[in-house]
């Protein structure tokens, strides 16, 4: 009998989102079945002090190389296959919450599946109001701490497989339509100013496979402070259920799939620039699962 989930993430130096990330998933599926995909980690991140029982595989530090790195993930994920039912992929700063009106934990998401089911999460941005909100206690619940989120159809990402699949560089998309289910994918990319700019810093000054690639990685921090306060100073809606009969969700969500109608042959199958125009604030039901 194979074991019910496996979940998998690959980092460089993040000491914020790991322990992040191993605190959620852990408690999700049990560190054990949690794999960390270490890129040559040099600030001891990935050290068993710091990850415990999760498994950690390290890899030799190269410049980062978007392509490759989804190829080594899908052929990983796919090996898992062979001793898990299920296997989710996410980066480090993105955490998946099942909504508890559909299953009450990642694990029982996955075992209502169907045996080649590959699952698209809703994707919302956390956004962090720093005029209003203060930073981060990255040891606390973040749930609690931050209100605010943002539909983002570049966040819509297949994190969820049962069969092998081909991810597109960035883990946007598979080689196949999106199916969507009542998963939601919380980016945390934009939830604490402070510690973006730190991350941001970082990955400034990390080898890249080109000087083109991960440009969104390498902004001038004037400019990432510019856009998060611009997303922070959109229009709030607090009304928002974000359940299966929300209007609101919907209308995104069936923008995103009627974008996939005209891309079946592209490499993304959905359009990543759909981006809300408001903020929503998260239901307490959602809040408390993270």
């Amino acid at each position: 009998m194979k074991a019910a989930l496996a979940i998998v993430t690959m980092v460089y130096n993040e000491p914020v989102f790991l322990p992040v990330w191993l605190r959620h998933y852990g408690a999700q599926a049990g560190a054990a079945h949690c794999y960390v995909v270490d890129h040559g980690s040099t600030d001891g991140s990935t050290l068993p002090a710091a990850t415990g029982e999760a498994s950690v595989i390290r890899i030799p530090r190269s410049p980062q190389d978007d392509a490759v790195r989804t190829g080594f993930i899908a052929d990983f994920c796919a090996s898992l296959l062979s001793w898990y039912d299920a296997v989710i992929y996410t980066d480090v700063d993105e955490l998946l919450v099942a909504d508890p009106d559909a299953a009450p934990s990642l694990p029982a998401f996955a075992a209502g599946l169907a045996a080649d089911a590959v699952v698209t999460a809703i994707g919302l941005d956390v956004i962090h109001a720093p005029d209003e909100e203060p930073a981060l206690d990255w040891s606390r619940p973040l749930g609690r701490q931050r209100l605010w989120a943002r539909f983002s159809s570049a966040m819509c990402k297949p994190v969820l497989i049962r069969r092998r699949v081909a991810w597109a560089p960035g883990f946007h998309c598979i080689d196949d339509r999106p199916c969507l289910g009542r998963l939601f994918l919380l980016h945390l990319r934009y939830a604490d100013l402070p510690s973006g700019l730190e991350r941001l810093r970082r990955t400034r000054a990390q080898p890249w496979i080109t000087p083109q690639a991960g440009s969104h990685q390498r902004m001038p921090d004037p400019d990432w402070e510019g856009m998060l306060r611009a997303m922070a100073g959109l229009p709030r809606d607090r009304g928002r259920s974000l359940d299966a009969s929300d209007p609101e969700l919907r209308r995104w969500l069936d923008r995103l799939m009627r974008s996939a109608d005209s891309r079946s042959l592209d490499q993304y199958r959905v359009d990543l620039h759909l981006s809300g125009d408001q903020l929503w604030a998260l239901p307490d039901r959602l809040r408390d699962r993270f």
